[in-house]
C-alpha cells in the first residue's frame, strides 16, 4: 500500500489519510456534551480522534454488521 505523506510547516513529514485513496471520511452529529467527553478522553489517552473513531466503528460493526456483509465472510 502506498503511503501518502505531507511535509508540515516545521519540516516534519506526516502521513495524511485525507489524501490516501484507501480512506474515506465519515461524519455525523452528536450532542455537544458527548463530543466534549470524546475529545477529553482522546486527549487524556493521547490517542487521535481519528484512531478512536476507527476503533469505535470497528467495535460497533462487530456487534451489528450482518454476517454476509462482514469483510472476508462468505468468500
Amino acid at each position: 500500500m502506498e503511503s501518502h505523506v505531507n511535509e508540515a510547516s516545521d519540516g516534519l513529514v506526516v502521513a495524511s489519510r485525507r489524501n490516501d485513496p484507501n480512506y474515506a471520511q465519515v461524519s455525523g452529529y452528536i450532542t455537544k456534551e458527548l463530543a466534549m467527553r470524546f475529545k477529553i478522553a482522546c486527549t487524556a489517552k493521547e490517542v487521535s480522534q481519528t484512531d478512536a473513531l476507527e476503533e469505535a466503528v470497528r467495535l460497533w460493526l462487530e456487534e451489528n454488521e450482518p454476517p454476509a456483509v462482514a469483510k472476508g465472510k462468505g468468500d
